[in-house]
């Protein structure tokens, strides 16, 4: 008896889908992550402001010019906490259109996305980049990749309790390609296991932090929208991970 003519068992199709939904739904989940990091300060202030404001009105020395500038200070950081949704809300909108962009544009979007969860666990980042490098590409779906490996080396830096961490992110020309190289110093990953971290639902986290699809998706993104490729490799104290993307993609739509 064949099983599959009773639909035990999902087609490599539907197994497919399904991984790209569980992508899309752990991306939401580190997204709403960030975003709690990034309004967690403007809140604060925000607090901090509004009980200043009710203390100067319950001792009666609240005047005009006071409110003015309580008025200008809250309505900066409400357009600042409502430009983050926009990013965020721009980058889960659907692109298989091509477009031309800087590759430092993507790379700054991706590091904005994590920058309070970086100052919060100590991370330091060294960012060496021309920054009039441009492809003609899917600029969403290489901030996703880089927002993969970026939220993967705060894990490890969490993880392993690095007191002094640091992400090195180089881009550089070379003759067929444009290369990213994402360094981190979180220890790398043991040398038995790390020819399987771009397989799907293989996960060197905690199983309820990670799902193990990061990657593999990932990967598939750079291989098949970009024509590129992905890899890593233990190097010094920490994981290389390494994009590269072809300098004529020619135009075409995609579907993974």
């Amino acid at each position: 008896m064949n099983l599959n003519e009773y639909n035990f068992y999902p087609s490599k199709e539907e197994e497919h889908e399904l991984l790209k939904q569980q992508a899309k739904m752990a991306a939401m989940g580190e997204m709403i992550g960030n975003i709690a990091h990034q309004w967690r300060q403007p809140l604060n202030i925000l607090s901090a402001l509004n009980l200043g404001l009710c203390l100067k009105h319950k001792r009666d020395k609240l005047t005009l010019e006071e409110i003015q500038k309580f008025k200008k200070k809250s309505n900066t950081i409400i357009q600042g906490m409502s430009a983050t949704i926009d990013d965020f809300t721009n980058f889960f909108k659907p692109n298989k259109i091509q477009e031309n962009f800087k590759i430092d544009d993507a790379v700054n979007s991706a590091l904005k996305f994590v920058s309070d969860s970086y100052i919060e666990n100590n991370i330091e980042v060294f960012y060496t980049a021309n920054p009039t490098i441009e492809i003609n590409s899917y600029k969403n779906e290489l901030i996703q990749v880089l927002l993969n490996i970026f939220n993967n080396s705060k894990d490890a830096v969490i993880e392993k309790g690095i007191k002094k961490a640091q992400l090195t992110i180089r881009i550089f020309d070379s003759t067929e390609n444009i290369v990213i190289e994402i360094q981190d110093n979180a220890g790398g990953i043991d040398f038995n296991i790390i020819h399987r971290i771009f397989e799907p639902y293989f996960t060197t986290k905690f199983k309820s932090q990670g799902t193990g699809i990061g990657l593999y998706m990932s990967k598939m993104i750079i291989e098949k929208s970009m024509k590129g490729s992905l890899s890593s490799e233990n190097r010094d104290d920490g994981l290389l991970s390494i994009i590269k993307i072809k300098k004529e993609n020619a135009d075409w739509s995609y579907e993974i």
